[in-house]
Parts: structure tokens; C-alpha cells; sequence
């Protein structure tokens, strides 16, 4: 019998306790996720740093592939590529902006703003990045079509000198790829409220 004060209930008292802080520290499978409206948010503010895409950067524009393929299901409701293709993007846009290279004219609150929701997005959904192996070989073919994208965009970003225009043309493609993860992603993005189309 367990009585109050027996040594057997303080074992009770410190099992239970340690179970608890082990279901604490430990994330449970239905949190690990990316959060929609996060997502929607990076996109929105990378919209509004710059405003409208610059007449006197039109010839600067290259033809990049956007990755569509790297987001594209195969047909399960939650596809761990699909959500590893995404981390992988916010990832690399980090990557992209952490040069601190970005255009003056561009509104620094909102770009400010723009890299620490990024930055929350990569730190809150860690566990994406390593979900099980068995999702590795769906992954595979995925980095490397980001991995192209990506290297394309630091490339025009080095050719052009990190002007102002390439990081204009930086900022088109990447609203493009964004808007597509948004509007192609629902199953694989947590929404805590309804989506919106974006456009």
C-alpha cells in the first residue's frame, strides 16, 4: 500500500514527474508542421519591401525555372517531400538574405520583418528537416531541383553585383515560387484559419 510520505509514493511522485517533463521537451508528432499563415506572411511582406517590380529592371530579367516539381504531391494528403521541399526553400531565401545586400529603397522594417518571420518559420518546424529517412529518397530529386533554383538566383545576385535590379529580379521569382507553395500546398501546411488565394 502507497501511503502519503512512504517511499514508495515519492518514486510515484518523481516516475510521474519525469514523465511529464519528457512529454514536455519532446514534440510530439502533430506539432511538427509549417505553418501556413506564416508562409502567407513571408510572401506578403516580400511584396510589399519593394512594391511594384521596376520598369528600369526589365532588362535585367533572366529566364530561371521556377522548381513547381520540387512541391508537386504524389497524391498522399500529407507528403513529408513536400514539406521538406518547403523548409528547404525558407532555408534557402535565409540564405539569400543573410548578406544584408538588399536595396536601399527598399523598406528596411518590412525586410527586417521579412527575414525574422523566416527565421521563426526555419526554428519552429526544425523537426520537418528531419523527419523520418524513409522520406529521403521522395527528397532527393526535390534538392536538386531547389538546389538549381537557388544556385541560379545567387548567380544572377554575383553577376549583377547585388544591384538593386538583381535583387528586384530575385524578389519576382522568389514571390512567384512562393505564391505557388501557397496556392499548391494545402495538404501539406498547417492553417490554423482558413487559406486565402494568393494572386
Amino acid at each position: 500500500m502507497c501511503t502519503r510520505g512512504s517511499p514508495f509514493a515519492a518514486m510515484r511522485f518523481a516516475l510521474l514527474a519525469a514523465i511529464h517533463c519528457l512529454a514536455q521537451a519532446r514534440p510530439t508528432p502533430g506539432r511538427c508542421h509549417l505553418q501556413g499563415r506564416l508562409v502567407g506572411e513571408v510572401h506578403g511582406l516580400l511584396e510589399r519591401m519593394g512594391g511594384r517590380f521596376p520598369p528600369e529592371c526589365l532588362g535585367d530579367v533572366v529566364a530561371i525555372a521556377a522548381p513547381t516539381a520540387a512541391f508537386r504531391s504524389n497524391g498522399t494528403k500529407r507528403n513529408a517531400g513536400v514539406e521538406r521541399a518547403v523548409y528547404h526553400t525558407l532555408t534557402s531565401i535565409d540564405f539569400l538574405f543573410g548578406n544584408d545586400t538588399v536595396p536601399v529603397s527598399w523598406d528596411g522594417r518590412t525586410v527586417e520583418d521579412f527575414q525574422n518571420i523566416v527565421y521563426r518559420q526555419i526554428d519552429e518546424s526544425k523537426c520537418v528537416a528531419s523527419r523520418a529517412q524513409a522520406s529521403e529518397a521522395d527528397f532527393k530529386d526535390r534538392r536538386r531541383l531547389l538546389g538549381l533554383y537557388f544556385d541560379r538566383l545567387a548567380s544572377v545576385l554575383q553577376e549583377k553585383e547585388f544591384s538593386a535590379c538583381a535583387w528586384e529580379v530575385v524578389r519576382r521569382e522568389l514571390l512567384q515560387t512562393l505564391k505557388f507553395i501557397l496556392n499548391n500546398t494545402l495538404g501539406h501546411l498547417f492553417w490554423a484559419r482558413r487559406r486565402r488565394n494568393f494572386h
